[in-house]
């Protein structure tokens, strides 16, 4: 995968992690979109790795319903 300014900076990195966790106010997610909007590898960045995290969310529902109760 192609580097990304993720890579380098880590506030950049966090606030894409409180987007994909929904955890950023309204005018931080406006202008972190913008910032997507604007940088095309890190857009692409940030669709695959919300794309990821949906993915391991299903898995985990899957591996949660197979695993036998303990209680």
């Amino acid at each position: 995968m192609e580097p990304t300014a993720f890579d380098q900076d880590e506030m950049l990195t966090d606030f894409l992690t409180d987007y994909l966790d929904n955890k950023l106010t309204s005018p931080e997610k406006k202008s972190f979109e913008a910032y997507l909007a604007e940088n095309k590898k890190e857009k692409a960045f940030a669709r695959k790795a919300m794309k990821g995290k949906k993915a391991l969310a299903r898995l985990a529902k899957h591996i949660d319903l197979a695993e036998p109760s303990t209680a």
